[in-house]
């Protein structure tokens, strides 16, 4: 039985992690919350949309999956066998990852752009045992945090917003309050595009750019297209991700520019950070490959069908963005030596990061959501990591050494047939 998977007692666990208590949290090292927020991780069992008969979908049980070849397969009480889509490999090594930096709470979700077919879904909280990967992949628990300047950048670009618009700004670069979203000429001597912003998470630019060309209803509909506040049609139950758009313009700007109001899963995250990827189309992931009935035939389940987001021009002028975020941006340690030697070789990763910190406990919420390889792209990625005030490791070292991981999977040599007479092919450190 495959060890990364654990079965939870009962039909269900409720496990409730308080994201933002008495006093709120920080963006990016700094600033304030004052509206309390908590996130509830649930094991409960729910049934799909009305479509979709009871059966086979109430019975997926990760833990009872055994590893038969390559797949990871359950087998029910009357025989019919789910082949699930996860790579085992991938899957355990993931699981393992999290578990020796000794996490609080930590999770990675990897899929195939092109089919939606998941290929890891980790957790591990060192805090909490009884949490699963299903928990916290599953589960919106932190903050979207500067994930979602990426649904604020499209909502601008869509509303006719160039991407090399240029604004001029002062402070704001840890927080965002009223004075860094008003013009001051003789303050506002540093001057940056909205492409730049999206790379470097400048905070005015964002907010000055949102209070000039969209409001609570544009920005509210915009968030709901990347799939916040609705359901997500997933094998496993997965809550919905939460945006609560203010009206009041400097609220209003915090959150555009991640500060608050938001509740994302690791799916999710993997979800919106794909979109550009794939020229402006959201797909969501699934988990089941195929299921078999005891008498062979066999069932591949619908999946959800692709949705469009924004016009391929505009995903083109976000990716540039995204891209630049892991070349010269928040993400470029993750994935350059400090002599900028690439560590994916010629791998181009497009990404966003986020950074949020709740004081009391204190818990630091490390995102990294993006795709790659950036001009082809094959696979989506999402690392969300809840770190202590001595963070263990960033997310986008997370998510670099799992892509790394994959594209090596994709060269591993054939199995070669007994007696072809042939040497074993010797395979490097990784």
């Amino acid at each position: 039985m495959i060890s990364f998977f654990k079965r939870r007692p009962g039909t269900s666990v409720v496990l409730t992690l308080v994201m933002f208590v008495g006093g709120g949290i920080l963006a990016h090292q700094s600033g304030t919350s004052r509206i309390p927020m908590a996130a509830t991780l649930r094991a409960k069992p729910r049934l799909h949309p009305k479509k979709d008969p009871p059966g086979w979908r109430q019975r997926i049980d990760l833990s009872h999956a055994r590893l038969e070849g390559n797949r990871l397969v359950q087998v029910l009480p009357r025989g019919a066998r789910i082949t699930f889509t996860l790579d085992p490999d991938l899957q355990q090594w993931a699981t393992a990852y999290l578990r020796d930096f000794e996490l609080p709470y930590g999770a990675m979700f990897l899929y195939e752009l092109d089919t939606g077919a998941t290929l890891v879904m980790a957790g591990y909280s060192a805090h909490n045992a009884e949490m699963s990967a299903e928990d916290l992949c599953l589960a919106p628990w932190a903050p979207a945090a500067s994930v979602f300047k990426l649904v604020t950048t499209t909502a601008l670009l869509e509303n006719g917003v160039p991407a090399n618009t240029t604004v001029c700004y002062h402070g704001g670069l840890h927080g965002l309050r009223a004075r860094h979203l008003k013009d001051d000429p003789d303050r506002d001597t540093t001057c940056k595009s909205l492409s730049y912003a999206v790379s470097k998470s400048v905070n005015p630019v964002v907010g000055k750019l949102t209070l000039r060309y969209l409001d609570k209803r544009a920005l509210s509909r915009w968030s709901r297209r990347f799939g916040f506040n609705r359901s997500i049609r997933f094998e496993l139950p997965v809550q919905p991700s939460r945006a609560e758009i203010p009206s009041k313009d400097l609220e209003l700007a915090r959150v555009a520019s991640g500060f608050w109001h938001t509740e994302v899963s690791a799916l999710h995250g993997a979800v919106i950070g794909g979109v550009a990827g794939n020229h402006g189309m959201l797909r969501w992931p699934h988990l089941v490959a195929n299921v078999r009935d005891r008498n062979g035939g066999e069932e591949i389940p619908e999946r959800p069908r692709l949705e469009r987001v924004m016009r391929r021009r505009h995903a083109d002028a976000l990716a540039r963005a995204m891209v630049n975020t892991t070349v010269i941006g928040t993400a470029r340690k993750g994935f350059f030596s400090r002599r900028g030697r690439p560590f994916l070789g010629d791998i181009e990763v497009a990404g966003k990061t986020g950074s949020l910190s709740r004081k009391k406990p204190f818990l630091h919420y490390n995102w990294f959501v993006g795709y790659a390889p950036a001009g082809k792209p094959k696979v989506a990625v999402a690392a969300l990591l809840g770190n202590p005030a001595r963070w263990r490791i960033k997310a986008h070292t997370a998510a670099r050494m799992l892509l790394d991981r994959y594209f090596r999977s994709l060269k591993k040599p054939e199995p070669v047939a007994a007696g072809a007479g042939l040497k074993p092919v010797a395979r490097g450190p990784r």
